[in-house]
This record gives C-alpha cells, sequence and structure tokens, in this order.
C-alpha cells in the first residue's frame, strides 16, 4: 500500500512538472516569435559592379551612410 501511494505520488509529480514544462516552452516560444516578427531588416544589396553602374547610382552607392555588407 505505501509503495502505490508513493508511486501514485510520483506519477503525479512528473505529471505537474511536464505540464509546467509544457507552458514555458509555449510562452518562450510565442516570445519569440513576437521578437522576429517586430524586428526590421535593413540591408542594402548591390548585385551590380561597380563599373556597370550609371555615373549617377556610383556616386550614391560611395556616398551611402549604411555600414558595408558585401
Amino acid at each position: 500500500m505505501k509503495r502505490a501511494i508513493r508511486l501514485m505520488a510520483l506519477g503525479f509529480a512528473i505529471a505537474v512538472n511536464g505540464a509546467a514544462m509544457m507552458a514555458v516552452n509555449a510562452s518562450m516560444v510565442g516570445g519569440a516569435e513576437r521578437e522576429l516578427a517586430s524586428q526590421h531588416v535593413e540591408r542594402v544589396v548591390i548585385v551590380a559592379k561597380r563599373e556597370d553602374l550609371p555615373a549617377n547610382q556610383t556616386m550614391a552607392s560611395q556616398n551611402c551612410p549604411a555600414p558595408s555588407a558585401l
């Protein structure tokens, strides 16, 4: 009888801990999704060579204040 009660208590404790871990995981995933959705990625990518660009675009790419991505 004593052994059965201990096994039932252990099973209950495992169930409660499992449910708590699932709740924490769900909240962490939700927070991470919100964080990713709120980020705005600002990136300028120039695919052409500088020699292929017209003169006005070459000047604009040289004076761009964004950090170099290439």
